[in-house]
């Protein structure tokens, strides 16, 4: 974890429940880790493939999930600003993203309703993207993953930071290469909001039922960079 961290998913992430949702808590959440195992993935795609990867940030996006208690929710995306990705014989072996705040986007609104949920979720409240227009995640060690419930069959272990936050935080992954390309894709995982000091209407500050967001936000991130040309 010694590369700026990913501004995602998400990588980051991104995006949480706004002032009427958020997402749900389940025990599939990326596991806060000081640790950094292993060094190489359960895959390795072409042999050949060394050296830097730029991000195609037109083709990557992370998606979020935000709920309410009642169970009510939100979905939306946040783009990536740049990113990289470092191979070495088929191997991710580094990278950083660089997330977009100022893109985080809700998808099942329309109109004032849609322009009142993204506005709260870029205030104070929680992201405060006027301060902190970007997040980063940066990949730390790769390794094969064991026993994911997902499926997953690579766990990367790499630092988010948020509001100017860095937590460590592990994320299964699969990567596959197609035409050049190297495309990382996440299952569905959750993070928690307030190890980021996002506590609007979060019960650990005592927000009654009715009013309560969950902590826990649903993510998934799906990345391609290729080769930047010589």
């Amino acid at each position: 974890m010694k590369k700026q961290a990913i501004n995602f998913l998400t990588f980051l992430a991104i995006s949480f429940a706004a002032c009427t949702d958020a997402p749900s808590s389940e025990n599939t959440d990326a596991t806060t880790t000081e640790e950094s195992a292993g060094m190489l993935p359960a895959e390795t795609i072409d042999k050949s493939a060394s050296g830097k990867y730029a991000v195609n940030t037109e083709a990557s996006v992370i998606e979020w999930i935000g709920s309410k208690a009642s169970g009510s929710q939100h979905n939306g995306t946040i783009k990536l600003q740049s990113g990289e990705l470092d191979l070495y014989e088929g191997n991710i072996t580094g990278g950083k993203m660089v997330i977009d705040m100022n893109s985080l986007s809700d998808s099942d609104l329309s109109g004032d309703d849609k322009a009142k949920l993204e506005g709260h979720l870029k205030t104070g409240d929680f992201f405060e993207v006027e301060k902190y227009p970007t997040g980063t995640f940066e990949f730390g060690s790769t390794m094969p993953a064991t026993n994911e419930p997902s499926g997953a069959k690579n766990i990367v272990a790499g630092a988010l930071t948020l509001k100017g936050i860095s937590k460590p935080i592990r994320i299964p992954f699969n990567v596959s290469m197609e035409n050049g390309k190297v495309m990382v894709e996440t299952p569905e995982f959750v993070i928690n909001r307030t190890d980021w000091d996002i506590k609007y209407n979060s019960g650990i500050i005592g927000t009654v039922k009715e009013k309560m967001i969950d902590d826990f936000v649903k993510l998934k991130l799906k990345l391609v960079a290729e080769a930047p040309a010589n």
